[in-house]
C-alpha cells in the first residue's frame, strides 16, 4: 500500500490541472471505489467546477474544487493518479476521469481497494479536519509518542507504528526503516521502551518521514543510498550498517526486516517467539 511519501508524490501529479475547469466527468460503473457515494453525484457535482486545491495527510488525499466541492482519495493497495491527454478514453481499470481542456486527470485502481469520497460543503470536510495529527504536525511531538507507547504497552513496536490512529501515513517499509535506525527490534514491546530509546525512536521517525518526503515524495524515486529500504525486500539482504545478514519474519502480522546484530529484544523478551511478541 502506498505510504506517506508515495501519496505525496501521487497527489503532485495532478498539479497540472490546478486552476482549470472540469469539462467532463466519467466514472466506471463496475468500480467498487464509490462505496461511500453515488457515481451520479460525482459526475454532477464535479462537472464544470474549477480544480483549486490539493493536500495530503498521511495516506489520505483531498482535492478542492470551486463552489465547495471536495474529492477525497485513498489509493488502497493498487490505486494511482495520472495525467493523460485531453482526448483520453476510459479504460478497464480507470475509476474516475476528470477531463479538462488541456489534459485528463485519472484515478485508476485495478484491485479496487481504494476509496473516493465526495463532499459538498464550503469548508474542508469534517472527516479531513478530524484526522489524527500527521507526523509533520507540531502536535506530533515526544509527549504524543510517549503517551502512545504507554497506552499500548503490550503491543510490538512494529504493529504500533502501523496504526494509522497515531502514525498517519506510516507503512511497512517506513516502519522497518525507523526501527532499524533506532536500533529497536520490531517485536520490542512498546511498554519496554525506555526514555532514551523513546527519544531515539522519535528522532528517527522525524528523520525518515522528512527523508522520504524529500526523495520519494518529490520525484517518485527511491530513498537515498544507505537506507534499509534497498536491502529489505527479499531474503539474503545485508544490513547497510553491519554488512551482516538481515532477518525477515512475520512480526505483528506483517513481514518485517531487521538486523539481529543491532536490533536486539530486551532481555525480558528474549526466548519468546518473534511472531508471537
Amino acid at each position: 500500500m502506498p505510504e506517506l511519501a508515495e501519496v505525496a508524490y501521487a497527489s503532485s501529479l495532478w498539479k497540472k490541472g490546478l486552476r482549470q475547469r472540469v469539462v467532463q466527468v466519467l466514472t466506471n460503473e463496475k468500480s467498487r471505489v464509490y462505496r461511500e457515494g453515488n457515481q451520479a453525484d460525482f459526475r454532477n457535482e464535479l462537472y464544470r467546477k474549477t480544480f483549486s486545491k490539493l493536500a495530503t495527510h498521511g495516506k489520505q488525499m483531498l482535492f478542492g474544487f470551486s463552489q465547495g466541492r471536495w474529492l477525497g482519495v485513498h489509493l488502497g493497495m493498487t490505486g494511482s493518479l495520472s495525467v493523460e491527454a485531453s482526448d483520453y478514453q476510459i479504460s478497464k481499470h480507470d475509476a474516475l476521469l476528470l477531463r479538462q481542456n488541456k489534459q485528463t486527470l485519472v484515478f485508476r485502481d485495478p484491485r479496487q481497494f481504494g476509496r473516493l469520497r465526495l463532499e459538498v460543503i464550503n469548508t474542508e470536510p469534517d472527516w479531513w479536519k478530524n484526522l489524527p495529527p500527521s507526523m509533520t504536525d507540531v502536535r506530533f511531538d515526544p509527549n504524543f509518542l510517549a503517551h502512545t507507547l504507554k497506552k499500548h504497552a503490550k503491543r510490538p513496536l512494529k504493529a504500533l507504528l502501523l496504526d494509522q490512529r497515531y502514525f498517519q501515513g506510516m507503512g511497512n517499509w517506513m516502519a522497518d526503516e525507523v526501527l532499524w535506525r533506532a536500533k529497536l527490534h520490531p517485536a520490542h514491546l512498546a511498554g519496554k521502551v525506555n526514555r532514551s530509546q523513546a527519544k531515539r525512536l522519535f528522532d528517527e521517525i522525524i528523520f525518515v518521514v522528512r527523508g522520504a518526503l524529500d526523495s520519494v515524495g518529490t520525484h517518485g524515486g527511491d530513498p537515498p543510498r544507505g537506507w534499509l529500504f534497498h536491502a529489505r525486500w527479499k531474503d539474503g539482504g545485508l544490513c547497510p550498517k553491519t554488512q551482516k545478514p538481515l532477518s525477515r519474519e512475520q512480526v505483528g502480522g506483517r513481514t518485517s526486516c531487521w538486523c539481529p546484530f543491532i536490533q536486539r529484544l530486551p532481555s525480558t523478551q528474549r526466548g519468546e517467539s518473534n511472531s508471537k511478541a
